[in-house]
């Protein structure tokens, strides 16, 4: 059944993109509120969310979705009111009820409406809530009549209280704080033509409106009869703003469901200059005041805050693809940056330069420098903190531990790091598997670690750092650690490796054998891991957008991984480098040397060609027989190569000669030719020639097996 939603397609946009920051807002701000003592702000920023979700989703007419979020927050306003204590059974309530928000937030995006029943979550809801506290009434000094001096009738509006409106002496201080700011004390009186059962949202809307250009500091009825929808058809404020009479009047008529309105501004002389019982205070400092307004603010206006006070962002929202698009034409200048450089080294070379040739020179050298300025700009547009990543996980590793029965935890660091928004697509699968290894059979059970003499919570810590040209992303833990004996004995036992390979593996190299498909050294197995599938996928997908990745680990200790991944997969610096006359790039991050040998050097190891480089033995791969499937006959007595590093494995790639260091577009072989062994992609140089782009993880699987 679709969704029959009282919204335009652009504002639903917004209502999906400001729902999204809403939830994530809750789920970060819910752990937080798990962990730490009471918080005040932190339980106001949770309640404003889940406030803000309500009202938003009543506008666009997902009643389900704000009939959730109404029981939520009557949940949150007990907590924050110290009515009810949070506790890990609250906060998993709170938890699926965000659960449930998302798969309401997915009917939108569907337009159907799903087969959630909320009668299970609504009623766990309502038990937390079933001992409520009744407010306690201040005594108040009641505001009549005659002391409001009308501005316009806009109709005859049943008055819901004979004539007065009470007012306490700290309302009272309020209204007199306002008008020495110089804003104007007004009485606002709406009657409402729509259904009962809209009233208390659109009557909460409305007050969010008055509530952005000045304070509430009165609302019959009250913030808590709307939550409870003990509403008419009627809305009386006193709202104190510096906004004239005239445009609030605007207001009030673009404001929907309004079909009679009075608007008046109070005399307050009559009773701001009243006397008070002797024992009263008769002054407040101006934070006093302050705090005072607030505290009505949350009263009457439910935490609304004032537009004006907050300092908006100069930013805009711009869809992806812009940024795809702009990133894909900022490449082809580059490209174009290239050719022109070359076209004036060869009119250099050639012909005797002009007073136009150095002017077509002069500007060339401006385009390049502008070029590389767009350049800067769109890959800064196209970054983003990992925190968007990362915030996901603390509501992952919390329920995997609490599934778990292990106490765990979390720690983020350097959220703040940027990083390509296509490469943080990539990494979250690799990361959320990382992380899910690390709880269920990295760290262990509290008595097993008290056993051991360790703490028994443990330590799991999520980090990212800025390295060069690279983020490295580091997940650690305090855990068992990997058994180097362990991974052999499961790969021979699995056929993996024979019993000879094994014996000559060093313990970093065994570690590294997790990698193959198909091997574990979990004895049982869960649904979260244990069958032997996922570290392979997760080194391929690291791999697929040239990062790699590490393992350091000690028994009995814990295990480090550390991932390094480039800061952008769309231009990267390339060694250029040739093979007869084919040119080849190979990324610059990769490179760790360029030596030139003579042929006499090369020695052979299980008839494989290697050469000693500092005392170590370093393999080698002959580009021309990989990519041409041909042995050069009549080889040169010196050779070029060029030494590659990923993960910690080397190998020397012989090539021709080395061309020069230069920024490559990177562009995909396409369906039609597919996967290449040895290639990764291809890149246009500047003479408009094609370059391939040389898979160096690729050929270094190659040499290991």
């Amino acid at each position: 059944m679709s969704l029959n939603l009282d919204a335009s397609p652009e504002e639903l946009k917004i209502f999906l993109e400001e729902a999204e920051e809403h939830f994530q807002t809750l789920e970060e701000e819910l752990i937080r509120m798990e962990k730490e003592e009471f918080n005040e702000d932190l339980m106001q920023e949770i309640f404003r969310a889940s406030h803000t979700l309500k009202g938003s989703s009543a506008t666009i007419g997902h009643n389900r979705m704000a009939q959730l979020t109404h029981a939520m927050e009557n949940v949150l306003d007990k907590l924050r009111k110290r009515q009810i204590e949070v506790s890990s059974h609250l906060i998993d309530i709170l938890f699926e009820c965000l659960d449930c928000l998302r798969v309401l937030r997915d009917e939108i995006i569907n337009n159907e409406q799903s087969d959630l029943d909320l009668k299970d979550i609504l009623y766990k809801l309502a038990l937390v809530v079933e001992t409520d506290i009744a407010p306690v009434e201040k005594e108040a000094a009641p505001l009549v009549a005659s002391e409001v001096s009308p501005v316009q009738e806009g109709g005859a509006c049943q008055k819901m209280f004979d004539g007065k409106l009470e007012l306490s002496w700290e309302e009272k201080d309020a209204i007199q704080h306002g008008v020495e700011e110089g804003a104007f004390p007004y009485f606002i009186r709406l009657k409402f033509n729509m259904e009962p059962e809209m009233a208390a949202v659109r009557i909460f809307v409305t007050m969010m409106a008055f509530g952005e250009m000045g304070d509430v500091i009165k609302s019959i009825p009250t913030a808590e009869e709307i939550e409870k929808e003990k509403v008419s058809n009627c809305l009386d404020m006193i709202v104190t703003s510096k906004v004239e009479a005239e445009y609030i009047k605007k207001l009030i008529k673009e404001l929907p469901d309004i079909e009679e309105f009075d608007l008046s501004i109070i005399n307050t002389s009559q009773f701001l200059s009243g006397q008070r019982n002797n024992n009263e205070e008769t002054a407040r400092t101006d934070v006093n005041k302050s705090a005072l307004k607030e505290e009505k603010n949350d009263k009457a206006g439910d935490g609304i805050k004032k537009l004006n006070s907050v300092k908006t962002n100069r930013t805009v929202r711009v869809d992806v693809e812009l940024l795809d698009g702009l990133m894909n034409l900022v490449g082809e200048l580059v490209i174009d940056r290239t050719r022109l450089f070359q076209i004036l080294n060869q009119m250099e070379s050639e012909y005797e330069m002009d007073e136009m040739s150095q002017d077509l020179g002069r500007t060339s050298v401006h385009i390049a420098r502008v070029t590389t300025q767009l350049q800067e700009h769109i890959m800064k547009a196209r970054m983003l903190p990992v925190e968007n990543l990362f915030n996901k996980f603390p509501r992952m590793v919390r329920d995997l531990s609490q599934k778990a029965g292990k106490e765990v935890n979390f720690i983020m660091t350097g959220q703040e790091t940027e990083l390509d928004r296509s490469i943080i697509e990539e990494i979250g699968d690799p990361l959320i598997h990382l992380l899910r290894n690390a709880v269920d059979h990295g760290l262990e059970l509290p008595e097993e670690r008290e056993s051991m003499g360790k703490n028994r919570v443990g330590h799991l810590k999520l980090q990212a750092s800025h390295e060069e040209n690279h983020i490295i992303i580091t997940i650690k833990d305090d855990g068992k650690g990997i058994n180097p004996e362990a991974v052999k004995q499961s790969g021979i036992k699995k056929g993996l490796i024979s019993e000879e390979q094994a014996r000559r593996l060093t313990d970093k190299e065994a570690i590294n054998l997790i990698f193959l498909s198909g091997l574990s050294t979990v004895k049982k197995v869960t649904d979260v891991s244990g069958r032997g599938v996922g570290m392979d996928v997760v080194r391929n997908n690291i791999e697929k957008i040239n990062g790699a990745i590490e393992i350091n680990s000690i028994v009995e200790k814990g295990t480090e991984i550390k991932i390094k991944l480039p800061l952008t997969l769309a231009i990267i610096r390339a060694l250029l480098v040739s093979i007869g006359e084919a040119v080849y790039a190979i990324p610059l991050s990769t490179v760790t040397e360029t030596i030139r040998i003579n042929k006499q050097q090369i020695e052979y190891v299980n008839n494989h060609e290697v050469i000693v480089v500092r005392g170590k033995a370093l393999p080698l791969i002959r580009l021309k027989t990989v990519f041409s499937g041909c042995i050069e006959e009549g080889e040169k007595e010196k050779l070029f190569i060029v030494v590659v590093n990923l993960a910690g494995q080397q190998v020397g790639l012989v090539v021709d000669s080395l061309v020069g260091e230069q920024e490559i577009v990177i562009k995909s072989l396409g369906k039609y030719v597919g996967d290449v062994q040895g290639i990764s992609g291809a890149t246009i140089l500047g003479d408009g020639n094609v370059a391939l782009i040389v898979d160096v993880s690729n050929l270094i699987k190659k040499v290991a097996s």
